[in-house]
């Protein structure tokens, strides 16, 4: 059974948190890790691997968000359903991001499979999506929660001073995270050059 955090616990965490406290962080996110995966389990139905792995990024950037936006001088709201919200509206807006992509891509390929004498092979599909997935699970295992939180702002496009301002951090301190990202990264992964 989850440990139960009383309202003090989890503000004394949110302060710890706001204080660049990767371990507060951690602890945040373990706490809030059954909310995140119930919210990206039930935005993801009938999505591939690849955009409930998006789905599960935004999610956790949004409790990052929260962490930091939560205003500690209220008492009307708790944090865990202003989390809840921000969570669920994260996860709609990423959703609507990926149907739109998703339409336009099976427009765009009604188009081309029309004339291809072979349909991609289901299984290969299944195999690539895992490998994918193992991929991913690799990365977040070598990054701090921080370090997770800018990589996926930074794969989706995200520029230093987009990301700063989206976790509310200095852009120098952005930099050096993706600069450690990728040492990281090419430690675990090899060089893809």
């Amino acid at each position: 059974m989850a440990k139960k955090f009383t309202r003090e616990a989890i503000e004394s965490l949110l302060l710890r948190v706001r204080e660049e406290d990767q371990k507060a962080f951690a602890e945040l996110l373990s706490v809030y890790e059954p909310l995140v995966g119930s919210e990206v389990a039930r935005h993801s139905k009938g999505l591939g691997a690849q955009d409930a792995e998006d789905l599960r990024q935004v999610a956790l950037l949004a409790v990052c968000r929260a962490a930091r936006n939560f205003d500690l001088s209220q008492s009307e709201v708790e944090f865990g359903l202003y989390a809840k919200v921000c969570v669920t509206n994260a996860l709609a807006s990423q959703l609507r991001v990926i149907r739109r992509r998703l339409h336009e891509v099976s427009a765009d390929s009604a188009f081309f499979t029309q004339n291809l004498p072979d349909r991609e092979d289901p299984a290969r599909r299944i195999m690539e999506e895992e490998a994918l997935s193992a991929l991913h699970a690799r990365i977040r295992a070598v990054l701090s929660p921080y370090e997770n939180c800018v990589w996926a702002l930074h794969a989706a496009g995200y520029r230093t001073g987009e990301i700063a301002k989206c976790l509310a951090k200095d852009p120098h301190s952005v930099e050096n995270a993706v600069y450690r990202i990728h040492q990281k990264l090419r430690r675990e992964l090899g060089s893809c050059d």
